[in-house]
């Protein structure tokens, strides 16, 4: 009897899938907090992908508008998975591809509705969903316009239009929100990858440039050495032509990302410019079904990583990272951790591994600090190790080396060679932007090092500054190393420091930065014990000081020095010469005194409030 029953209702959700698939909106059918919700699971089998994705869509909003969390957060669930598998059914075709942007946007113009009706302890999950909906959007609008260009842009901007319309004023904000997240930062992205593939075409187009004129050298002196190096220009400029061409591509990328945001710009002038609120990032709390719902998610995702094209692959891995993350932590959540790491593995070493490893860090530092997640670290090290050197890279070291520290198991001898060796990497890198830019990465994670190890590894980034080209950048990353040096214990390694520092300011042009960095060495050095290499470091920012620009920043230097001059070692008559030459500083750039605003009427005190930069009057007579 029972199991004539369970046929008929069977029965009976199978003809109610086949009607809703034929009408124009869906409906929600058997919802999550239906004890017989698994009858309707049995059913999806039977209806096509794009009438399940939008029954899960009908029951996120359903459950929504109930207040019931626990099974808001099922059908979340269920719904990023039917989107996933529809999407990769609609991989190359036109038209299928199509269809899942019109779903979508209708997805999220009815999620953008029940948000503002919702409790607010269910907005958290309804803004994920949103967010959800918003990357299938874009992702499809980019699908769609590499296999028809003009129709690509024609559905961006209609349905993004379509969607901006359909939502009530009430949701516009949180709808704004979601859109905007979504496509500014992939705009941001594809343009960040599409400027560093471009700065690697400088470099391997200056590379060639000099193999050839080598080669014109060569051709003139020895011809077995010309033929070597006929090998090594055609080589590079494979290598340049290689490069250019992932430029190009990247730069595509970047093109239509911004094209697609344009297009999400253009149709939101229709509606009043409001600041968006910031989405909540919390999810409700996972509980165990919820927990069995991501893992089955998970594992189907696994499975289909060997056979997602090498392209895709750091995207689809990425998004099995975000899967990961929503794991409560546990023995289940390491393991699946440990799997995707092997992907990882095999993944080129190249940015996009960088941006994948940095998203994996996120999994890593929310776990425990046990003997697992020391052999994960310790893979991880490996890993970065053989990136090439970019912001991804250095950012992954940041957030690698507090969990090194956390772990049970010694890998100071690993984190000792991995960080010497980005230091080297960085070191050995042409004169460039993305040079500077690494080596100001370097000196921001001097600031996770213990206290033990900042001064070896500074001393050692600042080698790195040593070979910088000497202009304002170089001067800008001299001012931060001047900052990391100040926390420093006052010692000999200390000294030394500063005195290859005081070396490279003095090569760099005369202007506000280089002042800057003056003043805020001088402080440094007054704090330095009474000895000779002391003695010489006042000298040398004394004759800097000369040449600076006249300002009142300069009159306070060389009056802060003239202090310092008293109690240098030195005999007295060296020591008035030098006063007297800091004096004439002081005279020339005087430091004007601020107004003292008074509460009350008072009296005009006859002294004038000056100054302590100010030398006092026995000193200037003199």
């Amino acid at each position: 009897m029972r199991k004539l029953l369970i046929l008929s209702v069977l029965l009976m959700m199978m003809l109610s899938a086949f009607a809703v698939a034929q009408e124009e909106a869906a409906d929600p059918g058997m919802t999550p907090d239906n004890p017989f919700y698994f009858l309707d699971e049995i059913s999806d089998a039977f209806q096509a992908e794009e009438a399940v994705t939008d029954e899960k869509a009908a029951e996120v909003v359903a459950m929504a508008e109930k207040g019931n969390e626990k099974a808001l957060a099922k059908a979340i669930a269920k719904y990023d998975k039917a989107l996933l598998k529809q999407k990769k059914k609609a991989y190359l075709d036109e038209e299928k591809t199509a269809k899942v942007s019109e779903q979508v946007g209708k997805h999220l113009a009815a999620l953008a509705k029940v948000l503002e009706q919702v409790p607010e302890n269910a907005k958290p999950s309804i803004e994920k969903a949103m967010q959800k909906s918003a990357k299938g959007l874009t992702d499809s609008f980019k699908e769609l316009k590499a296999l028809d260009e003009e129709k690509g842009k024609k559905v961006a901007a209609e349905t993004l239009q379509k969607v901006l319309a359909d939502a009530p004023e009430a949701a516009q904000k949180g709808l704004q929100n979601a859109l905007d997240n979504v496509m500014k930062n992939e705009a941001k992205d594809s343009q960040q990858q599409a400027d560093e593939a471009e700065e690697e075409v400088d470099e391997l187009q200056k590379t060639l440039e000099e193999l050839k004129e080598q080669l014109e050298e060569a051709e003139k002196k020895q011809a077995e050495e010309a033929e070597e190096l006929k090998k090594k220009v055609e080589e590079a400029e494979k290598e340049a032509e290689e490069a250019k061409q992932k430029a190009e591509e990247l730069q595509d990328i970047a093109d239509e990302a911004q094209e697609l945001l344009d297009a999400f710009e253009q149709a939101k002038e229709e509606f009043e410019n409001q600041e968006p609120k910031k989405l909540a990032e919390e999810l409700v709390p996972v509980t165990e079904q919820e927990a069995k719902d991501i893992s089955d998610v998970i594992k189907d995702l696994l499975k289909e990583v060997p056979a997602v094209q090498a392209k895709d692959k750091p995207e689809f891995v990425k998004d099995i990272i975000d899967e990961v993350q929503k794991l409560p932590e546990g023995k289940s959540k390491v393991n699946f951790s440990k799997d995707v790491l092997s992907h990882i593995q095999l993944l080129p070493d190249n940015n996009e591994k960088s941006a994948v490893l940095k998203g994996f860090m996120k999994v890593v530092q929310a776990m425990p600090s046990d003997e697992d997640k020391g052999k994960i670290v310790k893979v991880v090290i490996s890993e970065v190790q053989d990136l090439p050197p970019d912001s991804s890279k250095t950012q992954v070291v940041k957030d690698l080396l507090p969990q090194i520290e956390s772990t049970p198991v010694d890998l100071s001898d690993a984190k000792s060679d991995f960080i010497q060796d980005l230091i080297t990497e960085v070191q050995v890198l042409p004169q460039s932007k993305k040079k500077v830019n690494l080596t100001k990465d370097l000196l921001e994670i001097a600031e996770v090092l213990s206290e033990e190890e900042k001064p070896n590894y500074l001393q050692d980034v600042v080698k790195v500054v040593q070979k910088l080209a000497d202009n304002k950048d170089k001067t800008e990353i001299v001012n931060l190393a001047i900052d990391g040096v100040k926390v420093l214990p006052e010692n000999d390694l200390k000294t030394a420091i500063v005195q290859d520092l005081v070396l490279e300011l003095k090569k760099l042009p005369e202007d506000k930065g280089k002042t800057d960095a003056i003043k805020n060495l001088v402080e440094v050095v007054q704090k330095l014990p009474e000895e000779s290499e002391k003695t010489s470091l006042v000298k040398d920012l004394i004759s800097m000081v000369h040449v600076l620009p006249e300002t009142q920043d300069k009159g306070s230097i060389a009056s802060n020095l003239i202090m310092e001059v008293q109690k240098l070692p030195v005999v007295e008559s060296e020591k008035t010469g030098l006063v007297d030459s800091l004096n004439k500083i002081v005279v020339a750039n005087p430091v004007v005194a601020q107004p003292i605003v008074q509460a009350t009427p008072v009296v005009a005190a006859t002294n004038t409030t000056i100054s302590k930069s100010y030398l006092p009057k026995v000193i200037i007579k003199s």
